[in-house]
């Protein structure tokens, strides 16, 4: 017999008198009690829920995205108040497993919660999660419970997931206008010589007269793009998807990609800084929680997306296994800017490394923002000039027939 899941609403209390109301599925109000009393709770209400279909719609949009940082932060601070307040690692789980909205994340807590349930350590359990929790997150857990101090790392994980996320705001707020500028610039351009442009060409051909060269030119590239503009959409999205598949699946073609985004002009540079942010303040914080440099090194390597430079940071992880300094291979890469390795070689030699590298990460932090608003502050007035000369000169191509008609009556 096949039962039909359906979604109930709830009101329950558990031992401590705490108030829980959420939404449960089920296969009958019987089953939700079960389900209720299986993990303790007195039962006030249930009843089934009216938006039982918007429910569904809302789970099956959760499930096609993914865990993002701000779900991680509120994760890592309320797990630590929890925490902090005297409950208990499984009761604290069971009930962010209850209160999480993302259900990816849901699921990954509840599994998480049976696994330490049944005798698992929590950074083992979340060793089963990778794909939801990073490892930098695991190995700090790792940490926090070797150190009896797991809602201290939890805290500090907050932070940083937090501080790590305003960044990447920051940035990406800051390139959304010269983004959208750019799509409808050239969206418009493909649009005059698409569409506009062809509305002249029957008038051009009853003038009897020789067309300007730039008039020529701009009807020539007027039929191309109209008798093949799909053929042209359809190898513009193979070629982007093609590259953008070749660049997540092929280490080799993802590390020429990266190579190339650090050599590119001012981009280049932007790309530099995030990088060295982000490892500065990654490592920093592993090796205040007491993770050994190796595994500190193992770890930023991995959360560091450029391959250039994670390939670095592996090498230099090597170094220091080998005895050697860790900026003797970050120096022969000539990527990591002399400022910072220097910084980092005082670090090693006072045994402040952390704090240093602290430093350093702040440093880069204020040098991104600067390096964005410069940035914008170039490319929007660029793009407006390159929009005005373009149509301009399609204007200017269309025209010249006309004044050289007006010129002949």
């Amino acid at each position: 017999m096949v039962f039909i899941a359906q979604v109930f609403s709830y009101k329950a209390r558990d031992k401590n008198g705490a108030l829980s109301e959420g939404l449960m599925e089920a296969s009958s109000i019987e089953g939700v009690k079960a389900k209720l009393k299986e993990k303790g709770y007195y039962i006030i209400a249930i009843k089934e829920s009216k938006s039982e279909k918007s429910s569904s719609i809302k789970n099956l949009i959760e499930k096609t995205r993914g865990v993002s940082t701000q779900d991680l932060v509120l994760f890592c601070r309320q797990f630590s108040t929890m925490v902090s307040s005297g409950l208990s690692l499984v009761r604290t789980l069971e009930i962010l497993g209850e209160q999480t909205v993302n259900s990816k994340l849901k699921e990954a807590i509840n599994s998480v919660a049976d696994n330490v349930e049944s005798g698992q350590s929590f950074s083992q359990a979340l060793e089963e999660h990778t794909d939801i929790f990073p490892s930098l997150f695991i190995s700090m857990m790792e940490a926090g419970e070797a150190g009896g101090v797991l809602d201290e790392v939890l805290e500090k994980m907050a932070i940083h997931f937090e501080r790590d996320n305003d960044l990447k705001q920051k940035v990406t707020s800051a390139l959304v206008y010269p983004i959208v500028v750019t799509i409808v610039a050239f969206l418009t351009i493909f649009f005059l010589i698409t569409f506009v442009v062809p509305t002249f060409v029957d008038m051009f051909a009853g003038l009897n007269q020789d067309l300007p060269a730039v008039t020529r030119m701009l009807i020539a590239i007027s039929d191309f793009f109209g008798a093949y503009w799909h053929l042209i959409l359809v190898i513009v999205v193979g070629v982007g998807y093609g590259s953008y598949w070749s660049y997540n699946n092929k280490d080799d073609f993802k590390k020429k990609m990266d190579g190339y985004f650090l050599k590119m002009p001012l981009f280049g540079d932007l790309l530099t800084k995030l990088s060295v942010t982000h490892f500065s303040k990654t490592l920093a914080i592993l090796l205040r929680s007491g993770v050994p440099i190796l595994d500190g090194m193992d770890i930023v390597s991995k959360v560091i997306s450029n391959k250039v430079m994670s390939d670095k940071i592996k090498e230099s992880r090597d170094s220091i296994s080998e005895g050697n300094s860790i900026t003797l291979p970050l120096r022969e890469g000539k990527i990591f800017p002399s400022m910072v390795l220097q910084m980092i070689k005082i670090g090693e030699e006072t045994g402040n490394l952390d704090a240093m590298l602290d430093k350093i990460g702040d440093f880069y932090e204020q040098e991104v923002g600067y390096k964005v608003e410069g940035m914008v502050s170039l490319i929007e007035p660029a793009l407006i000039v390159f929009l005005g000369l373009v149509v301009g000169a399609i204007v200017i191509a269309i025209m010249l027939p006309m004044f050289d008609m007006i010129q002949g009556i």
